[in-house]
């Protein structure tokens, strides 16, 4: 549906031109139903983008105006064929420059075939290169790990389903009949929510810092930041942590980003969304720049940062994709990775993702993921669900649920922090607030790499165990984990 979208659109667009253009001769009245069947292909392909509707929404608009000028231009100066000719002339243009293009620019990072997509694991010591050969799918390797002997996942490969969903299930039939497969799961899409908010409470008090937008950060209020870094005045880290922020892209010339940014590939150092930047702004902001906000670190000794790209400019993504991310962030060396990311899952099984987390944990990662934003069970949400990470949950100003959190009672490692109103670093230089458990994780995520540096050999039980002991019970910890307390959690390691 991706690739039939520019198409559309032309098909939509010229036929209105030439609908306007004949519009009082009898050749016209065959371009008005052309016209009626190409837009309304053209909606549902758009509508069909594996992107949040808040962030294309804009794109559908312009090239609707487009259309519109054009074809009233058209219709204006129909006495004269140049103008016929002119009109489609940029009709083409504008497809090639704009259109096609920007729905290419916002395909997700690993693109999905068109009818969706499955992941399969083969046994160890197939021959992979002679499996594909006998298999009648399009089908191509889905991970390339660093260090095989470190995971399965270099077993796994991604086949694109039929158009028919009815011959779904006959596929995953055939291929589960294959003596090589062992496993088969969904290659399922990830979206970010709108998130949209505005800091309704203002501090009035001093937290130490003399970062001037700290009087907008409620939640470095509710977590002691003075506290902590009274008691990090006592603490020699052993080594500076790297957070890897798995989202839509950091930007990395962000003025107070970059003192703490460290890049591992310059094309994840943009993002066109916000969501990335926004995430790394919470866990590892410069503190005591004079510039913009604070984070948990007080100096740029403990952490830094750093951006994997694994979600689209319009904040869509893949579960491979996501995986892939995760496997080169433990290859670049990440303490922590920090997912606030995810989505309500179709598959009961998440050994995929399983995989992955082992892998980073062999390399030494600490993996924090979201446990996302619709106020139901997180089990039903990956990767929250997925054993061995710890899935945080979100706290409004008044240290209760926040509404919109999903509960994890039924999660083995699960803390809460604050995830409304987060005021935190846009891309440009920008500031503002969003709301979410996307928030509430990068707290935990910069608390951990604080921790990390500090201990770099902490497990994540290890980290889960102190963060469990040392936060807070609030009134709904029982749904949605302790909150954390940085400054305890910190003199834990520390003993």
């Amino acid at each position: 549906m991706m690739g039939m979208y520019p198409l559309l659109f032309l098909a939509a667009a010229s036929s209105l031109i030439l609908w306007q253009f004949y519009s009082d001769k009898a050749i016209g009245k065959i371009f008005a139903p052309l016209f009626y069947l190409a837009i309304v292909g053209y909606v549902a392909s758009f509508i069909w983008q594996p992107a949040a509707m808040d962030a294309k929404g804009p794109k559908l608009i312009f090239e609707l105006l487009f259309m519109g000028v054009v074809s009233l231009l058209t219709k204006q100066f129909k006495q004269k064929p140049v103008a016929l000719i002119i009109s489609l002339a940029m009709t083409v243009a504008f497809t090639i420059l704009f259109v096609k293009w920007d729905s290419k620019r916002e395909k997700p990072l690993i693109p999905l075939s068109e009818n969706g997509e499955i992941m399969i694991e083969i046994k160890e010591g197939v021959d992979i290169d002679n499996f594909l050969k006998e298999i009648d799918f399009p089908v191509r390797r889905a991970f390339y790990p660093q260090d095989v002997n470190a995971t399965t996942l270099d077993n796994y490969l991604i086949v694109d389903t039929p158009a028919d969903p009815t011959d779904w299930e006959a596929m995953k039939s055939q291929l589960l009949n294959l003596p090589e497969v062992i496993h088969i799961e969904e290659n399922e899409l990830v979206n970010i929510p709108k998130e949209e908010s505005e800091v309704s409470v203002l501090l009035q008090k001093n937290l130490g810092v003399n970062d001037p937008d700290i009087k907008q950060q409620w939640a470095l209020d509710k977590l002691d930041l003075p506290a902590l870094h009274a008691s990090l005045k006592k603490v020699k880290p052993t080594k500076k942590a790297l957070i890897a922020i798995l989202d839509t892209g950091v930007d990395a010339k962000h003025e107070d980003l970059k003192g703490n940014y460290k890049s591992t590939k310059k094309k994840y150092d943009t993002d066109t969304h916000r969501h990335g930047t926004h995430c790394a702004g919470i866990a590892a902001a410069v503190t005591n720049n004079k510039t913009g906000i604070a984070s948990l670190s007080p100096n740029g000794k403990y952490i830094s940062v750093t951006g994997i790209k694994v979600l689209s400019g319009f904040g869509g993504g893949s579960q491979s994709g996501i995986i892939s991310g995760m496997l080169e962030a433990a290859d670049a060396g990440a303490d922590v990775i920090s997912m606030s990311l995810g989505g309500r899952t179709n598959d009961n099984a998440v050994k995929a993702y399983t995989e992955a987390v082992k892998y980073c944990n062999k390399k030494g990662a600490i993996v924090v993921v979201a446990a996302g934003n619709s106020n139901i069970n997180a089990k039903l949400f990956a990767p929250a669900n997925t054993p061995g990470v710890i899935t945080v949950s979100a706290v409004d100003q008044k240290l209760n649920k926040a509404k919109f959190s999903n509960t994890t009672e039924d999660i083995e490692m699960a803390v809460s922090a604050p995830g409304v109103e987060i005021y935190a670093t846009l891309p440009d230089n920008k500031y503002g607030a969003l709301s979410g458990t996307s928030m509430s994780t990068p707290y935990v995520a910069g608390l951990i790499g604080i921790m990390k540096s500090i201990n770099p050999d902490m497990t994540t039980k290890e980290a889960f165990d102190i963060l469990n002991d040392s936060g807070q019970a609030t009134q709904d910890a029982q749904q949605i984990g302790r909150l954390i307390q940085p400054k305890k959690a910190v003199e834990s390691v520390n003993r």
